[in-house]
């Protein structure tokens, strides 16, 4: 994964965790560290894979134009990265030749990895990450530690 598609997958959360609120671009930026810049490149890739929806002004923002049971991790990988192969060669969606395709035991290696990344992002969804916060955070709460992280 790029840098790209792991701010995506923190903006994304921090949208859905705001519900049908319009999340302010300065939340997601306080919150994750993400520079505003590269964030507005984010977000209009996110609109434009149809996952946002956008309002200017002040009650502006941006929110879920899906259900988060809807955005599996592997859809916002590939929308903002392309394939979740390895190598292009081993891609299902994105397959370009590669020098690794003249051996047959690479090319089966990347496809397996291929095939188990795919497997566990296009498993988990956005909404099963917003309930895995919220329990990590409750459990943050019993003992004592704060639920507020900003990422360096």
């Amino acid at each position: 994964m790029t840098a790209a598609s792991e701010y995506s997958c923190l903006a994304l959360l921090a949208i859905a965790e705001a519900g049908e609120g319009w999340c302010k671009t300065q939340e997601i930026t306080g919150r994750f560290a993400i520079p505003a810049p590269f964030l507005q490149q984010i977000l209009r890739k996110l609109i434009g894979a149809g996952f946002l929806q956008s309002r200017r002004g002040a009650d502006g923002g941006f929110r879920l134009a899906l259900e988060p049971s809807e955005i599996s991790i592997a859809d916002i990988v590939r929308a903002v990265d392309g394939p979740l192969a390895p190598v292009r060669s081993a891609s299902k969606n994105f397959y370009q030749p590669t020098p690794l395709e003249a051996s047959p035991a690479f090319s089966a290696l990347m496809r397996s990895v291929r095939d188990v990344v795919a497997e566990i992002l296009e498993a988990k969804t956005l909404a099963d990450i917003v309930a895995d916060e919220a329990r990590q955070a409750r459990k943050n709460a019993k003992r004592g530690k704060g639920t507020t992280r900003r990422v360096k």
